[in-house]
């Protein structure tokens, strides 16, 4: 596992293609970041496709252009699946918007559990999807 940290995200990169993704406290979460943490994952482990877990700390959110982008073709061809989790309601509100509005291209599913989120996207990396 290697852990890569900025100053907007932590996130760990699981050599089973796991990824935990934290964007930190009272962060707003931009574009950049997101290709950036897309950066670091393929450069750790090239040529591969992840699953991903989305979370967020405390008052931590994400601008429009970094929703659009994490939903985009070219940033979901590294991604196999993704999992949002939170337990707040406004997030769980804000996850089914984004699911509803920026379609992501790959599986994506809104938890408000962290096992079952992650019990999810294991079940598809078993199946290999």
């Amino acid at each position: 596992m290697k852990t890569f940290e900025t100053d907007a995200f932590v996130m760990n990169v699981h050599d089973d293609l796991l990824i935990e993704f934290k964007v930190k406290k009272y962060i707003i979460l931009q574009e950049s970041d997101v290709w950036e943490s897309r950066d670091m994952s393929v450069s750790y482990l090239p040529g591969k496709k992840f699953y991903v877990l989305f979370e967020g700390e405390e008052d931590a959110d994400v601008s429009g252009d970094a929703r659009r982008a994490g939903a985009s073709e070219e940033y979901t061809k590294h991604v196999a699946a993704l999992a949002l989790y939170s337990n707040k309601t406004y997030e769980i509100i804000l996850g089914s918007l984004f699911l509803k509005i920026n379609r992501p291209k790959v599986p994506t599913k809104f938890f408000d559990n962290r096992d079952e989120a992650i019990l999810w996207l294991k079940s598809l990396q078993r199946k290999g999807k």
